[in-house]
């Protein structure tokens, strides 16, 4: 089972991770919007255990949620102390890929990761914004994933993997790099 989506990902105030529906309130995603975990339950719920989601939206990668938190705050507290034109910059720290993003990962893939068989390709870090490109007429990741079909006969989720991130990032400068968040638990199996 192949799910592909392409469109506007956005994060709430509680940074809870939200893909756009033709009717989603941009200021407040969970009003219309789809949240992730509940296109993980669909894909939980599906028998076969060869499954892949590839999301091309912005922030569809990994959030460490507690510093993101915790950065609000602190732009709050400074602002409530009258400095004004705080900018939050969210940028990779040393904990990126620490057990306290893996814990988040595990808590928002939770049934993805219980031996479903899915692997999630996604097209940018969670702090990251999924760039387009009008001459590729795509989104840079989308044009990626059909470039890699036009490529070759055939190849397996992992090589699809490698190809597109390695793809995206050269395309991008460096400026987007797509995240797979959970991994296969069995073999390795050819997408086309």
């Amino acid at each position: 089972v192949i799910l592909a989506y392409s469109g506007h990902g956005m994060l709430n105030k509680d940074f809870d991770y939200y893909l756009s529906t033709y009717n989603v309130n941009f200021n407040e995603p969970q009003q219309n919007g789809l949240l992730y975990d509940e296109l993980e339950s669909l894909f939980d719920g599906i028998a076969p255990r060869k499954k892949l989601m590839l999301i091309d939206a912005c922030h569809s990668g990994e959030v460490d949620k507690e510093d993101m938190v915790m950065a609000e705050q602190s732009k709050k507290d400074l602002e409530a102390k009258g400095v004004r034109s705080v900018r939050l910059n969210v940028r990779p720290t040393k904990k990126a890929g620490s057990n306290n993003s893996f814990e988040l990962m595990q808590n928002y893939f939770t049934n993805v990761s219980r031996s479903t068989g899915t692997t999630v390709i996604s097209a940018a870090a969670g702090t990251q914004y999924a760039l387009e490109q009008g001459n590729l007429k795509n989104g840079v990741f989308t044009y990626s994933v059909i470039e890699a079909m036009n490529k070759y006969e055939t190849l397996t989720v992992q090589n699809l993997k490698k190809y597109v991130t390695a793809r995206v990032v050269q395309l991008t400068n460096g400026l987007q790099k797509p995240n797979s968040r959970t991994e296969t638990n069995v073999t390795d199996w050819n997408v086309w």
